[in-house]
This record gives structure tokens, sequence and C-alpha cells, in this order.
């Protein structure tokens, strides 16, 4: 569908594809801002009287070149349709027009103004440049006449050799009209000595405009059986499913009590809500679009669903606003011209508006584009300021949430709230001055709030951390005013095809760009910047930096109840600290299982009150369950036994006891089918005074070769694998619990039909949560549960002789 689509619509999938569109729009206005075009001589073409009657006013006809009036139909009314003008255009001659044996009065009969009341026709008719002096204009295309020469120099058609001016007609003469209209202002231009820039938006009698059409209830309004027809052609995998989808006409039941039910069918469009509805409307107007560009292919012409922008000379743009008003509604696009907004220069707006009188457009100095924006510097900074006051009291309520909900209020920004402005810096550079005051807000109010703390400015060491994504030991909650070249430098490097085939109205490979979108990203300046703060910093915080970097994986988790992602506020600031080197809030001084001083080193080794084994416990049941999603229940078991196969007499002999092996857990068909995995799990603190000499990453990947020593031959023996689960108590990973995980994350893959991406966050994200949770449980759960017990107790039990 993606491919059937290209750039003809931009709703279909295609990556990044509405920036494109953004940028191919930016790029072909961009001298209008920095570059004025040239004054404008002096030069009053003649008119004809206008009708004060006329229902059109003067200022919304163009002024033509002296010409009959009677050579084209009269004014159509306001509410008058293109196929009303078509029949009107086919009657007969007005007998008004004299003979040529007589003389031509000096006053015509009809003093209607001459309108354009046809459609310009498209650029693939044949027609030349007209040939003119300066006096009197020969009209080389215009249909065989005897033609009398006026006192203005005009010729005149008479009725006996004139054929019958019907709309095919009509179409031509008004398009060669307005082409020698652009031919003398040229001639008047070169004469005075001016040279006109060869670019359109320079050029004084055809300046170019933007212009965004609307469209009458656009998805509602799709004609279905065209959609199905496309499709069919188009998309012919897909055809089958959407015309059962769309093969019946939707039934909406109105019910009134005590009357009968009143039944509404829906017969046409697309219904919302309907995963596929936004690639169905935009397949069903590629027809739409191809004839379009064909018909004017120097105009850009990108689509996004059912808002159709146009970039171009205005007099272009009236002849594609003409043909997509005739062959619009046989797709069921209805365009609403006087709801539809033209942007040009303020010194070009008089020309333009001449050029587009017809159709009663909106007028401004810019507006807004599928999330960007199009226009001079002014009318951007008055739009944008609304959204930044919007965004700055976001940020500020989200704070006030970070109270009681830090998890909530985190997500709130980073999936969210950030996501906004971060597209809006894609698509519209230089405005990292502006994000001032968001940048202020966010360090004093929301960060603060986030941790737990006054608000005020943090220090600068976490502020910069902060501002790190999660992948480089940060928050992922970067400075706003920074941020704004690195993403429109990204979005306009991943979007470098699609601008490009917009902007020469050529068909886009869609795969040559989905690859290329792929491999380009933003620059790696985070990675440099961890490691300056690293190479800066004592060598403990040093190691929790670098350490860090591969633990962020809860953050990026949003909490959902029904997914059991949810933190607690202790849970998920304790974490949140300990990642910046904070201390977490409200310790007790002393443990209350062996009364020794209380830190964050003491809650992770202490063994007292059973809190070590049970986050060891923890960590085994999610991994349980995990495994019990990716196989089936009856295929994981809790503790296996692991026979050692040594004789118990030789065991005797040897002075040695038989100890007898158990795993963690086992899944039968893990790593290969009919063959049973043995998993065994260790939680460690890689922080330990024991560690701090030697690398987190190896001092894993020991423990890993401990395990494997001592369950690995009697696994063998059996004909089982065995995989050591070993991870440091913030959520780092080793070797060969990495590239189980990934394993499991394909039998997930391939069960639930889901992205093996997708499945390794799922997997990953369930595994970091659960350390997350046991993290805090160490730190806030007491240790020894009978301290506070009101009743005696007993050691050996004596106590239940007086019971008996």
């Amino acid at each position: 569908a993606t491919t059937a689509c290209g750039n003809f619509n931009l709703c279909a999938g295609l990556a990044a594809g509405i920036e494109g569109a953004v940028h191919a729009v930016a790029q072909r206005t961009s001298t209008w801002s920095s570059n004025q075009p040239p004054p404008i001589p002096t030069f009053h073409p003649p008119t004809i009287p206008q009708d004060p009657n006329s229902p059109r006013s003067p200022t919304h006809s163009i002024p033509l070149p002296s010409f009959p009036t009677e050579a084209l139909p009269p004014s159509p009314s306001p509410t008058e349709t293109y196929h009303d003008a078509i029949e009107s255009s086919n009657t007969p001659p007005n007998d008004s027009i004299h003979p040529p044996s007589q003389p031509q009065p000096t006053q015509p009969t009809n003093t209607n103004p001459p309108t354009l009341t046809q459609p310009l026709i498209p650029p693939e008719l044949p027609h030349s440049p007209s040939e003119h002096n300066q006096t009197s204009p020969t009209h080389t295309h215009l249909p065989p006449t005897t033609q009398h020469p006026t006192s203005s120099g005009s010729p005149l058609l008479t009725q006996d050799t004139r054929p019958h001016i019907d709309a095919d007609n009509v179409s031509p003469l008004v398009h060669q009209l307005t082409h020698q209209l652009h031919d003398v202002s040229e001639t008047i231009l070169e004469e005075e000595g001016d040279h006109p820039h060869p670019n359109h938006s320079h050029h004084p009698a055809d300046p170019e405009a933007f212009l965004l059409v609307d469209a009458r209830n656009g998805f509602n309004e799709l004609s279905r059986l065209a959609m199905l027809w496309t499709i069919r052609h188009r998309w012919p995998n897909g055809a089958r499913f959407a015309f059962n989808c769309y093969r019946h006409a939707s039934q909406l039941i109105m019910r009134t009590p005590g009357q009968d039910c009143t039944m509404i069918l829906s017969r046409e469009g697309v219904t919302q809500g309907d995963p596929l509805s936004m690639v169905l409307y935009g397949l069903a107007l590629v027809p739409l679009a191809e004839s379009l560009r064909r018909a004017q292919p120097g105009v850009l012409q990108p689509w996004y669903a059912d808002d159709f922008a146009m970039v171009g000379p205005a007099s272009a743009l009236h002849s594609v606003m003409a043909l997509l008003l005739q062959e619009g509604p046989d797709r069921g696009y209805y365009p609403e011209p006087q709801k539809s907004t033209v942007v040009c220069p303020p010194a070009s707006r008089p020309h333009v508006e001449a050029l587009l009188a017809r159709y009663n457009f909106t007028y401004q100095a810019g507006s807004r584009y599928v999330g960007g924006f199009i226009g001079t510097q002014e009318a951007r900074d008055l739009w944008l300021k609304p959204k930044l006051e919007a965004w700055h009291q976001g940020i500020t309520d989200l704070a006030h949430v970070a109270t009681q909900y830090p998890q909530a209020a985190y997500a709130g920004l980073a999936h969210s709230l950030q996501r906004e402005w971060h597209y809006l810096q894609r698509v519209i550079p230089d405005v990292n001055e502006a994000f001032a005051p968001l940048e202020s807000a966010l360090r004093e109010v929301f960060l603060p709030a986030l941790l737990g703390e006054e608000p005020g400015l943090p220090d600068a060491t976490i502020v910069a951390l902060s501002g790190l994504g999660t992948h480089a030991a940060g928050l992922g909650i970067p400075n706003p005013c920074t941020t704004t070249a690195a993403c429109h430098a990204a979005s306009k490097a991943v979007t470098e095809k699609v601008t490009a085939s917009l902007l020469a109205s050529a068909d886009l490979a869609s795969e040559a760009h989905q690859a290329h979108a792929g491999r380009v990203s933003r620059l790696k300046e985070a990675q440099a910047n961890l490691q300056t703060l690293a190479a800066a910093a004592p060598p403990m915080d040093k190691r929790r930096l670098l350490r860090a970097a591969k633990t962020g994986q809860w953050l990026q988790v949003q909490p959902v109840e029904l997914n059991g992602t949810v933190l607690s506020k202790d849970e998920f600031r304790d974490s949140l600290r300990l990642r910046l080197g904070l201390t977490p809030l409200s310790l007790p001084t002393r443990c209350d299982g062996c009364d020794a001083p209380f830190n964050v080193a003491h809650a992770l080794t202490c063994k007292r009150g059973g809190l070590i084994t049970l986050r060891h416990d923890e960590l085994r049941r999610e991994l349980h369950h995990l495994c019990a999603q990716a196989l089936q229940p009856a295929a994981v078991r809790d503790e296996p036994l692991i026979h050692t196969y040594r004789n118990p007499a030789t065991a005797a002999a040897e002075g040695t006891p038989l100890e007898e092996l158990r795993g963690d857990l086992s899944a039968h068909g893990f790593w290969q089918r009919s063959i049973t995995t043995v998993f065994d799990i260790r939680v460690s603190d890689t922080d330990a005074p024991s560690y701090h000499g030697r690398d987190p990453q190896k001092v894993l990947l020991q423990q890993e070769q401990e395990k494997t020593r001592k369950y690995g031959p009697s696994c063998l023996e059996s004909r089982r694998h065995f995989t050591p689960m070993v991870f440091s108590v913030d959520g780092l990973m080793g070797a060969q619990a990495h590239a189980a995980t990934r394993q499991l994350a394909a039998l997930l893959t391939k069960k639930w039909k889901r992205g093996h991406a997708d499945m390794c966050n799922y997997v990953r994200s369930r595994l970091a949560l659960s350390l997350v949770r046991s993290l805090s449980m160490a730190l806030r759960h007491p240790r020894d549960p009978t301290a506070r017990a009101t009743h005696p107790l007993w050691d050996n039990g004596s106590g239940f002789q007086l019971y008996t």
C-alpha cells in the first residue's frame, strides 16, 4: 500500500513523509522572505465598464485586454456549480452581436465584467506563446474569425464567421488571454529597463503563492465505489479485505422510547476509527493526484489524506484548482474555495488576488501546514506564541502531578508533550530562542518535582545528565533551546528523497526511501557528552554512569495498570535518584535487622529479613511468566532437579557428600526443540567493595562462568542446556542473559506475530521493572518482622505446649 501511494498521498505509512512535504514547501517558498519582487510598473490594460448590479465585485474580477464581452458566457451566480457553468456555455450565441455590415456600437449591450467562468485548460493542451506588438496584440490561437480593428486597436469577432463558443473553446480562450497579459507585462518591463527574475516568485505579473485547499467532510464524502475500484487495481493484496469491510452499508440505529427505531445507512466514505481508513483514503485519491500533477508538473502538489497544498505561479494554481473542482467530485473530494487559504508575500498579494479572484480565497501572510508553518517570520511568531504558552502550562501541570505520581508525569512529558515540540523543531528551523521559557520551567519546576525536591535550579551535573538520552545514562529530557538544529538536520536528512521527488514532480522509490530513512539517525552527541562527564567524574561515579547507559529500559515503559507496569512513588523515585547519583529520600539511620549504620550499600547486601532471597525469587517468577507466555505453561517448571549421576557408594568412599543440585527454572524447547533448558539466576551488587577495581561487565562474566562450571556438566550429561541468568541490582545483564532475552523475544515474535524489536523491549522492560521493585523493597521494607510484635515469642516452639 505504501509503494502504491508513493509520494502522491503521504498518509499510507511512508516514513517521515509528512515532514518531507513540509520541507519541500518550505524550500519552494524560502525566497519569499529574503528577496522582495521588483517594483511593478504602472500598467493599466483596457477594461470593460463594470455593471454595478453584477453579482461579482469589481475587486474580484481580472482585468483583461479589451475584448468583446459576447465572446465569454455571462458571469455565473455565486452558487452556480461547475456543471451548471458548462451547460450555460452551450447556449446559442447572444442576439446582440451585430453582423459585420452593421457598425459596432460604442457601448456593448452586455456590460458585465469579463470574469473567468470556465476553468483554465491544463497545460497539456497545445498552445504556443502569442505574438503581440505595443499597440495591438494579435490573438493567434483564437477561433477562426473575421477581425475588424476598433478604435482601441483590439480585434472584433463578428458573428457570421465566429464558431459556436462552447465549453471546449472558452477555456483555451481565457487561458490564452491570461498568457497575453503575462506577455504584455514582460514587454513593458523590458522597455523600461527592468529584467524580471527567472523565478516565478519574483515575476510581478505571475507571482508564486501557496494554496492550502480545504475539502468538505473529506473522509465521509469519499466515493466508496471509486475507492474499492482503485484499491483493486493499485493494491490487489488488500483488495479482498477492503471489499469485505465496505461491501455493505454501515448501519446507525437511533432508538426513541415508545417509537420505532430510525436506521441510517452509510453508503459513502471510510469508517473513522478503521486502522486502514488512512491507507484506503490515500489510495483512493492517487489517480486524482496523478491527473493534477500531469496537468501542471511545475506546481508542487503534496497531499496528506484530504489536506492538499499547492505552490506555484498564481495562474498555474488557478488551472489546478479549476481541474480539481472538475475531477474531484467524481471521487468524493469536494473542495471549498471560500474556506481555502492562500499564502503569498505582501508585495505580491494584489497580483495574486487578481489572478485568483474567481475563487474567493482567504489571503494570509502565513498559515499552519500539517504541523509546520509557511509564511513570514512575523506571522510564524504570532502562531507560535500560544503554542509555547500551552506547553509551558503543560509542564507546570505535570510538575504538580509529579509530586504524587512521578512515573505518570515523566511518561506524559517524555512520550507526549515533549514529542509535540520536537516535531515542530523538525519542520521549522531557527526557533531555539523561543523555547527559553520552556527550558526554565523544565529545569526549575519539573525536574525538582520529579526528584521529590523543592523548586529551584538543580546541580549542573544533574541538569546535564537529565538532558542525555536514556541510552546515554540520562533521562531523555534535553534542553529544547539546543535541540532545534539537530532535530531539523535529522529530519531533512531522513526526508531527502521524499523532498527531492516532490520538488521534481517525480515518482518516489518507496523502498529506497524506507531503507534510507532507516539508516539516517541523529548525530551521536549524547554519547560524546556522556564520555566527557564520565572522564571528569570520580571513579565510582564513572562506573555508575557507564553502567547506567545500559540500564534505562524501565524509564521507557508507559505506566498501564492492566499491563502491570505501574511503579509506586518510592519505587520510581528511588531508582531515578540512584541513576543520577543522588541518595534516596527518607532512609533510616540504622538497619532494623542488624542495627548497623544504614545506607544504600548496606541495604543491597544485608541478608537479614530475607529481602535478598525475595529479590531473587521476584526475578525468577517474572522469568517464569515470560517463558510460559513464549512457550506454554506446561513446558516451564520451578526448581528442576539436576542429577549428578554419582554413585552414592563412591561418594561415601571418597568422603564427599552427594550434593543435590537444583536450578531455578527449566523451559522445554527454549533453545532447541525437544531439549530442556535449565536457568539459574543471580543478582549481585557490582558496586560492592570487593568489586571496586573491576569492570562491572567482567564481574558478571565471572559469575556466569562459576555457575556454568557448577551446573553445566551435569546438565549436558542429561541432554539438557544450561543458561546462567546474571544481573546487577540496577539491571545490567550478563552476556548469556542478554542472549536469552533475545531468544525469548524471538519466541514471542513468532507466537504473537509482533516485531522483534517490540518484543525485545517488552521482555527487558518486564525484567527491569522487577529489579526496580526489588531495589526499592531492599531500601524500604523492614528486615525484622518480629521487632514490633506485642506477644511473647519462643524460638524452640515450646510455647505451643500451652495449647495442647
